[in-house]
């Protein structure tokens, strides 16, 4: 289901309209009051400071959506570009948080090894596919960023079966290099510098 406005969502019976079944912890605190406050960015470097694996997950994914509406609007690739470079870091730290039991929402037929090791291949595919929508943001813009358009797809090709010990073995032998090809912290600091003038 697409919504294109906010009539469409009040009229949707599918959108819970109070937030408070997400305030059980600090996550879903910030997660409740995303947007609320008219800073997004804000928000989403709260959920950064958490370091957890939830908070994470709510961060990328909001900051998915974050971009993706701001492009959509006219605005450039660049409004994801802390998050561009917080992604990069983590992936280059290779700091993966793991979840908690209560990060499960229900248990699978699988063993808990099993699940585990979904969650982190999720947590880190994730971060590459938000790599890749700044990249597909930013083709025709900026061609020194456009090479990372395809990224979550190469990795995704490369390893086959998801493994999160497979998936940080091509991050660290591939990933990193690409990143650090398109990505040095000279240039994210040239474009931060661009966007203050």
């Amino acid at each position: 289901m697409t919504f294109h406005n906010r009539a469409d969502q009040a009229d949707s019976s599918y959108i819970e309209r109070s937030t408070s079944f997400l305030r059980h912890d600090s996550v879903g605190d910030v997660v409740a009051d995303y947007g609320e406050y008219d800073s997004k960015i804000e928000s989403l470097a709260q959920l950064r400071s958490l370091s957890t694996y939830r908070s994470e997950i709510a961060m990328l994914s909001l900051g998915r959506a974050y971009t993706n509406r701001c492009v959509e609007r006219g605005g450039s690739w660049t409004s994801g570009i802390h998050l561009l470079w917080w992604t990069r870091r983590r992936l280059v730290e290779a700091e993966v948080f793991d979840p908690t039991p209560s990060d499960f929402r229900y248990s699978t037929a699988g063993s808990s090894e099993r699940q585990l090791e979904l969650a982190g291949w999720s947590l880190l595919m994730l971060r590459l596919m938000f790599i890749s929508d700044l990249g597909t943001y930013a083709e025709g813009r900026d061609a020194s960023i456009e090479p990372l358009k395809g990224i979550a797809e190469q990795a995704a090709q490369d390893t086959q079966i998801p493994s999160k010990r497979k998936l940080l073995t091509w991050i660290k032998k591939t990933g990193i290099a690409m990143l650090e090809d398109v990505l040095p912290e000279s240039r994210y600091r040239s474009i931060t510098a661009s966007l203050l003038r």
